[in-house]
């Protein structure tokens, strides 16, 4: 595992530390600033039991209302507390009140009861903010070992006895005094006492969902760090793999069959190694050929040199030769030169109108001599002039080699036919010859510097590299292709120029 799993992982619990660490600082804020509650939202559950205190009222008094406000308090599932307030803001259960509760009440004022005597009770609904502590606390089976009520934090149990007379309400009857002046209230029938009160189910302890949270997490955490660290690792065993010369390295299907950034990285990459190897081949191809290119003149050259310090009477004859060895030497090295310029963007394209019927016929003239010499027929066939924006030396280059390899790759007794057609805004060029065509997986190769594919021909494979360059320069394409004949078979090889018309 590198770095980059480590770090993803850590990245990834940090961020739930760090949201943890938020979280439990709004909650210690919140709570040491609650010293007055704020106004809560009803929800739906709260809504029913507020909504019902008239009926439990009118049904069995303010005792029933306040055994049910009982038994909400004690439920550990409630996260606020409901005060039975009189209009001095004194609870009927005898809890602490807030010091605000005026204000709260005016937030909350569709919630009035009153009891037979006609006296008015306000419901209030304020936030428990010690409510996080008691569900840490009410564990499945923990408050069922308890069978006293627990003291709630922040709050006064009611005592059993009646309270001192200076704390009984006034204005009242015996029957409508608080639950204070009759001693506690009776638990309601049919309802368990809270010792035996059922727990919620172990899967909504927060313990449990903690460890699910953190459970699912980690397990998350870990695929999400290895899925994305796992094709960088095998990125960089291929570079390694490429450092050391290994320059047909190549991943596999697992990286590049994935359909993200990591598979499209990994698709360069093999595109890059391929390139990378082709090049390197097609140097050291170069180096031989050129090696051996070089050898052959230089060899004849040698050897008519000294045939004319023998003969000094064929020193004439001698010198025509090596004219013409001396020729060859110099066309090769323009052709390296010629490409190499092309390849940098050193060579300046001078863009002007070109006829390319005239051009066409000035190098369909040397053509046919060559061919001739060969036994081979140039077939030109074209129309009207044509004028298109390209550089009349580099498009003058290409036909020339795309022609001339036209003629060297077509039988004897056959024709290379060159024919000028002109479709909408472009202008098509098509070289075609009798040959036997080219190998359908060398198609893609054959405008690749120095690649000859499985050719037998003298040559070092630049020509048509600094025709399709050429051509691109010009604003062009050169497209290389085989043609077949009506039953399927390859029946000769073209090559088309298509330029844009002026």
């Amino acid at each position: 595992m590198g770095q980059v799993f480590w770090k993803f992982l850590l990245a990834f619990w940090g961020a739930l530390i760090l949201a943890g660490t938020l979280v439990w600082a709004v909650n210690e804020v919140s709570r040491s600033t609650a010293e007055e509650p704020k106004h809560v939202w009803i929800g739906p559950q709260l809504r029913l039991v507020l909504g019902s205190a008239q009926l439990m009222m009118d049904s069995g008094g303010i005792k029933l209302l306040g055994d049910v406000l009982q038994r909400w308090e004690e439920d550990p599932m409630s996260r606020d507390k409901i005060l039975l307030l009189n209009s001095k803001g004194e609870d009927y259960l005898q809890r602490d009140v807030p010091d605000n509760w005026a204000e709260l009440l005016k937030e909350q004022p569709e919630y009035q009861v009153q009891d037979k005597s006609g006296q008015s009770w306000f419901l209030l609904a304020v936030p428990r903010h010690e409510f996080l502590l008691e569900w840490l606390r009410s564990g499945r089976g923990m408050m069922a070992t308890n069978s006293q009520p627990a003291q709630r934090f922040g709050e006064h149990n009611r005592p059993h006895g009646p309270p001192p007379d200076g704390e009984r309400f006034a204005g009242k009857t015996a029957a409508d005094a608080p639950l204070a002046d009759q001693g506690p209230p009776a638990e309601p029938r049919g309802m368990a006492a809270r010792g035996s009160m059922p727990m919620p189910p172990v899967w909504f302890h927060p313990v449990f969902l903690l460890a699910a949270i953190l459970g699912t997490s980690l397990l998350v955490s870990f695929w999400l760090a290895w899925y994305f660290a796992s094709p960088v690792r095998q990125l960089k065993q291929a570079l390694q793999s490429l450092a050391s010369d290994h320059w047909l390295t190549q991943l596999g299907p697992k990286v590049t069959g994935r359909r993200d950034e990591f598979g499209a990285v990994a698709r360069s990459f093999n595109d890059m190694a391929k390139s990378v190897e082709q090049a390197i081949s097609g140097q050291r191809r170069l180096l031989h050929d050129v090696s051996h290119e070089f050898r052959s003149p230089l060899a004849r050259l040698q050897i008519l040199v000294g045939l004319a310090r023998q003969t000094p009477t064929e020193s004439a004859m001698v010198l025509d030769k090596v004219e013409a060895e001396t020729q060859k030497l110099n066309a090769l090295v323009e052709e390296i030169l010629t490409l190499s310029r092309l390849e940098s963007g050193a060579a300046a394209v001078k863009l002007q109108q070109v006829d390319l019927l005239e051009l066409l016929e000035s190098v369909a003239e040397d053509g046919r001599l060559e061919a001739l010499a060969q036994q081979k027929q140039l077939l030109v066939q074209a129309g009207a002039a044509v004028l298109v924006q390209a550089d009349p030396d580099l498009l003058y280059r290409a036909l020339e080699n795309l022609i001339r390899n036209a003629i060297k790759f077509t039988p004897a007794d056959s024709m290379v036919t060159v024919e000028l057609q002109q479709q909408e805004q472009q202008v098509h060029i098509i070289i075609s010859d009798q040959g036997s065509g080219v190998a359908q997986q060398d198609l893609a190769m054959l405008a690749k510097p120095f690649f000859r594919g499985h050719s037998k021909k003298e040559g070092v494979g630049l020509g048509l590299s600094i025709a399709k360059r050429a051509v691109e320069s010009c604003g062009g394409k050169l497209t290389l292709q085989n043609c077949y004949a009506a039953s399927g078979l390859v029946c000769g090889f073209q090559a088309v120029i298509s330029l844009p018309l002026s």
